[in-house]
């Protein structure tokens, strides 16, 4: 298997601080700072994703286990990210995975066409 061939990291991505601009001088943060370090940070994270780091896939399925997790317990079921990771890897193919395995696998194929949605 042939690997994307590496990319030396952009300049504006290796930093991961925020701007000596955003953050607040000599005072305690107040609520509006930390919404605004929260916007600027938001802001970067999007960069980062649109960027197509050669982890984005792995860290795409990462999420995808991590919110159906959510989702699942939302349900009120009790599989955890093992059970839910387990339902997928050892259930036969054509086999039911059960609902909280439908849910993962939901997951799964949302994030797998994400890279068309992102405006890249």
């Amino acid at each position: 298997m042939d690997s994307r061939p590496l990319q030396p990291p952009s300049p504006s991505l290796s930093s991961a601080q925020l701007p000596a601009w955003a953050l607040p001088r000599g005072r305690e943060p107040t609520e509006p700072d930390a919404a605004f370090a929260a916007g600027i940070a938001l802001k970067s994270l999007d960069d980062l994703v649109k960027a197509e780091p050669c982890w984005a896939g792995c860290w795409r399925a990462r999420q995808a286990l991590k919110c159906a997790a959510v989702a699942v317990r939302l349900m009120g079921r009790t599989e955890d990210e093992h059970a839910l990771r387990d339902a997928l890897l050892l259930t036969a193919a054509g086999d039911d995975p059960g609902p909280a395995g439908k849910v993962f696998l939901a997951y799964k194929r949302l994030v797998s066409g994400v890279g068309a949605w992102i405006g890249t």
